[in-house]
């Protein structure tokens, strides 16, 4: 995925989500999520958190954490959600050319679980039980657009 990363953004929410972290390009990183869309839902979502103090893990493993969201101008999402395909399942994903955005992340050991970032996490695994998302690393890389 290809995204311009802005010094300045609006912010428009503070939020509670479960990612996975797929690629990092320097303080950034690209990670998955799922966002209960609609009641029951596990639409998978691309998103980019900026990691200033690197407490986010390059491996991808499941991790919670609670940040300000803005949105980020992106490219080339559909073919990052094609390569996540070929190894996990995923039914539905939240298209567009935009990418929610966190910044002034905190990595939480315990998560509220009415955040819609967290009950779609859940949702997508009591539909296919416990997945291996080591199978994601690598697949797929983030760029800045310039």
């Amino acid at each position: 995925m290809k995204v311009r990363i802005k010094s300045v953004v609006k912010i428009v929410s503070i939020e509670e989500l479960i990612v996975i972290p797929l690629s990092r390009n320097g303080d950034f990183v690209e990670a998955l999520n799922f966002y209960e869309d609609v009641p029951g839902g596990r639409a998978g979502r691309l998103v980019v958190i900026h990691d200033k103090y690197g407490e986010i893990s390059d491996e991808p493993v499941v991790i919670a954490i609670r940040g300000e969201k803005a949105y980020l101008e992106a490219k080339n999402i559909e073919e990052d959600f094609d390569k996540i395909r070929r190894v996990i399942p995923l039914e539905k994903v939240v298209k567009g050319n935009v990418v929610p955005f966190y910044v002034n992340i905190q990595v939480l050991k315990e998560v509220d679980t009415n955040s819609r970032g967290v009950r779609g996490f859940v949702n997508y695994l009591s539909k296919y039980g416990n997945v291996n998302f080591s199978v994601l690393k690598g697949i797929v890389s983030l760029e800045e657009l310039v």
